[in-house]
């Protein structure tokens, strides 16, 4: 969420911790009924074998909360940007480059969830996306099945209608938004301040970062963009991007849970310790008409402390999300920052190019900061961010190596953020960071009971990425891709 409102509501714990758990029952039960088994494929041995490998994780319950399946199709996965595509008026060409988002989606849950298993049970995921591939050049190219499809093709928002309506949401909107508001002004008051002490710590990427002709290049192939207008890279073009825009992280404290690092599992529960890693994906938003890149990485720490039993926020895990923007001359349109529980979404729009459309926003209240606008070549592309200790709030965002502070940097990696759908569980298998719903368990935080009538899912746990609410005042989704049209416009 933009900001946090501490907001005191009628000390019902019990009564909303009974709500959600037959929420919960309800949703697994739903689940159930709603299974399909996928549509007849073009040959009976791969209808056999999706068949097998579907049926078989289901009955292991081993799901996965990135993006949605389309019933009946459990190799292709869509997300918000491939639902905002108008997909009656694709052409055969655009729908294979839309199916192969999908596929792609589709791919990377099959892989993931076949790793999770206790045994292979001889499945092949080469053979069956080879399957699947065949299948959607035939769905592509056959307009009655493409017309069949259509109809299934959904992803549900991270918002709970019936959590409002329970929890006189209409009564508790006006507290929200005067609340947020007063917490917003103060972290906007505190925007600007330098954590660059004797005690911080700097983390550097590990990666050289390309000549910016080279970046530059990579936007303006033609292949880049395919019939759908979708940006698409190759893997070493996508990891140069990231290498160019990667952030350094300036830490205020030196505490170990002020330490980026790796999720892992142990004790029953998930810690984070070295080595410092990004874990990192490619997004995209729609600007007046086009589809644009948006670069992503996922930074994790420990904890975030409780000095008190009574606090709010405080609890397993935390983390930053840094998102880069980027148009197609390579140029960086806006800069992001939120937490993975949706919290604190702060916008650093570029100042020669985008200015907020005050009469959008409403009363979901925005974070939006200023900073000098970034000079596009590779000494000062590279944001450096200011993380308050405990917190790890971002206080200010600079630009240009920092060096001068005589700081030796720590070195961090970057990672597929696929990787965290199946992590080892030190017993030689492997489970995802993620449960079914889209949350982190053991991340929850007290705020979940004073938030619930929201109907935002446990306000304040860490959360899978398309699973971000980041608004407690209507309804704002951190994967919107229609984010930049809503709320921005270009400056003149």
């Amino acid at each position: 969420m933009a900001a946090r409102a501490m907001i005191r509501f009628p000390p019902v714990v019990a009564l909303l911790r009974n709500a959600t758990a037959l929420a919960f029952v309800v949703l697994v039960l739903a689940g159930c009924a709603s299974y399909r088994p996928p549509v007849p494929m073009f040959s009976a041995g791969c209808t056999t074998a999706w068949e097998d490998v579907d049926r078989q994780l289901h009955r292991a319950g081993i799901e996965d909360a990135q993006g949605t399946e389309i019933p009946g199709y459990p190799y292709l996965r869509v997300n918000r940007t491939l639902v905002d595509i108008d997909l009656k008026s694709l052409d055969p060409g655009q729908r294979q480059d839309w199916l192969n988002h999908a596929l792609a989606n589709g791919e990377s849950a099959l892989r993931a969830r076949l790793k999770r298993l206790e045994s292979p049970h001889g499945f092949d995921p080469a053979r069956l996306m080879q399957c699947a591939r065949q299948q959607v050049e035939k769905l592509a190219a056959d307009s009655r099945q493409w017309q069949a499809l259509v109809p299934e093709v959904h992803q549900p928002d991270a918002y709970l209608d019936w959590q409002r309506v329970v929890g006189v949401y209409p009564l508790v909107r006006p507290i929200l938004s005067y609340q947020v508001g007063q917490l917003e002004e103060e972290q906007a008051g505190l925007f600007g301040t330098s954590v660059d002490g004797p005690d911080a710590r700097l983390y550097a990427p590990a990666p050289l970062a390309p000549a910016p002709a080279k970046v530059r290049a990579i936007l303006d192939r033609e292949q880049a963009w395919d019939d759908v207008g979708m940006p698409s890279f190759e893997p070493e073009e996508l990891s140069q991007l990231l290498a160019y825009h990667a952030p350094y992280l300036m830490l205020a404290g030196s505490k170990p849970y002020d330490i980026p690092g790796s999720p892992y599992w142990s004790n029953g529960q998930w810690q984070v310790r070295p080595p410092v890693r990004a874990y990192t994906l490619l997004s995209r938003v729609r600007w007046q008409h086009q589809w644009l890149p948006q670069l992503v990485y996922v930074f994790w720490f420990d904890r975030r402390p409780r000095p008190h039993a009574l606090d709010l926020y405080g609890g397993r895990l935390d983390g930053l999300i840094w998102r880069v923007t980027l148009d197609r001359n390579a140029e960086v349109l806006m800069y992001e920052s939120v937490h993975p529980c949706g919290c604190y979404l702060q916008w650093y729009p570029n100042p020669d190019r985008l200015r907020l459309v005050p009469e959008a926003v409403g009363d979901e209240i925005m974070s939006v900061l200023p900073i000098e606008p970034p000079a596009n070549d590779a000494t000062t592309a590279r944001a450096t961010l200011h993380l308050q200790s405990g917190t790890h709030y971002v206080t200010d965002v600079r630009f240009g190596s920092p060096s001068a502070s005589g700081k030796v940097a720590t070195r961090y990696q970057m990672l597929d953020y696929d990787r965290l759908r199946a992590l080892p569980d030190g017993q030689g298998g492997h489970r995802s960071l993620f449960l079914p719903n889209g949350l982190v368990a053991g991340t929850d935080r007290l705020e979940r009971f004073l938030l619930w009538p929201t109907g935002v899912l446990s306000p304040g746990a860490m959360r899978q990425w398309g699973h971000h609410a980041t608004a407690f005042i209507g309804k704002r989704h951190f994967d919107d891709p229609d984010l930049l049209n809503r709320y921005f416009e270009p400056v003149p």
